[in-house]
């Protein structure tokens, strides 16, 4: 009886903690995507293909597209960072809410978000003074 309660525990406490999280989502954070795709084999879970975005590799303060297309629904925001500066890539639907990836350098990270249609949604770089210098886009949801 001890073990069954100590493995309800360990499986519980988790998901109890997981459900009591913030507007930022479910993310994960690496080195690289395939690193990723080997710990998270679930994450293409939604069937939608995952919106790639990338911090410029010339070191400038902004990403490869200022403007992203996505299906209506739950899809994977994959972002790479070739930089050794700290990038990350937040979501946010205006007057709604925002989900953002870990803050990474020279790394990976991935996050789900829920998008709908009719709803204007921008991307930024949520590191103080990124998105002031142009670490921004659009993001269009058909």
């Amino acid at each position: 009886m001890r073990k069954l309660l100590l493995l309800l525990a360990l499986v519980l406490v988790p998901t109890a903690l997981a459900a009591c999280g913030d507007d930022e989502g479910s993310s994960a954070q690496t080195n690289d995507r395939a690193t990723f795709e080997r710990e998270h084999p679930g994450s293409a879970q939604y069937g939608s293909p995952p919106l790639e975005f990338e911090a410029d590799p010339g070191g400038d303060l902004a990403y490869t597209a200022d403007e992203v297309t996505a299906k209506e629904g739950n899809v994977t925001v994959e972002f790479t960072n070739p930089q050794s500066t700290p990038h990350n890539v937040t979501v946010e639907a205006v007057g709604v809410g925002r989900v953002k990836t870990d803050t990474v350098a020279n790394g990976f990270a991935a996050v789900t978000v829920s998008l709908d249609k009719g709803i204007d949604f921008i991307y930024y770089c949520s590191v103080p003074g990124h998105r002031e210098a142009g670490m921004e886009g659009t993001l269009i949801v058909k």
